[in-house]
């Protein structure tokens, strides 16, 4: 009953737009069809074990574990299975913005990031594109030629990890995967690429600048 009542303050808090929702509200208001794997007693039970500081993990609808590992009134993240996560990145509390950030590994990890208004109304929001020459430091005129061959190699199979911050500051880092290359172009990417940083500044993600740039 508690979890019922719970529940029916949450969904008139997101109908009503009045109150500053928290990544808990939206989370445990979302449609089925968003996390197909977990009932919404499974969701709601999760965000008590959470807040209860014990283990948040469920028995899910492939007879698997899904586990929440981290809570907070902005961040939320959930080990669906053994290979995908979901993040969940408050954007907005004022405008009650989101994105949902599902991440499967298949060996490496690769993501895709969508954004919702708090009644998971799907918003038309341009994510950050990085081209995969983004990622890459300056590289020494001995490499250059080497660098340009594992460029075009990545080209043909870009893999890009995302992952939002649990706090207040809202960031998103992209990290180009490097794991299907192999010999010299591995570790010509491994030294030569470093992650991408994007902040919310209310309207879109800006670039950080980087000092090695």
């Amino acid at each position: 009953m508690k979890k019922i009542f719970s529940f029916a303050i949450v969904c008139l808090a997101c109908l009503s737009g009045q109150a500053q929702l928290t990544v808990r509200d939206i989370f445990a208001a979302a449609p089925d069809s968003i996390f197909p794997l977990m009932t919404q007693n499974n969701r709601l039970d999760c965000l008590d074990f959470k807040e209860n500081n014990m283990q948040a993990r469920v028995r899910n609808l492939l007879d698997t574990y899904t586990e929440m590992t981290d809570l907070t009134p902005f961040y939320l993240r959930i080990q669906m299975t053994e290979r995908s996560t979901a993040q969940l990145r408050l954007l907005s509390a004022s405008d009650s913005i989101f994105c949902l950030i599902n991440t499967y590994w298949g060996p490496h990890p690769d993501s895709h990031i969508t954004f919702f208004r708090s009644d998971w109304t799907p918003l038309q929001m341009d994510a950050p594109q990085p081209q995969v020459e983004d990622f890459w430091s300056p590289v020494p005129d001995s490499l250059r030629q080497a660098a340009k061959f594992t460029q075009m190699s990545l080209r043909d199979l870009t893999l890009i990890s995302i992952d939002a911050s649990s706090g207040e500051e809202t960031l998103l880092t992209y990290t180009l995967q490097t794991g299907e290359l192999a010999g010299e172009e591995k570790r010509i990417a491994q030294e030569y690429t470093h992650p991408l940083v994007y902040r919310w500044n209310g309207k879109e993600f800006d670039a950080e600048n980087r000092k090695d740039q």
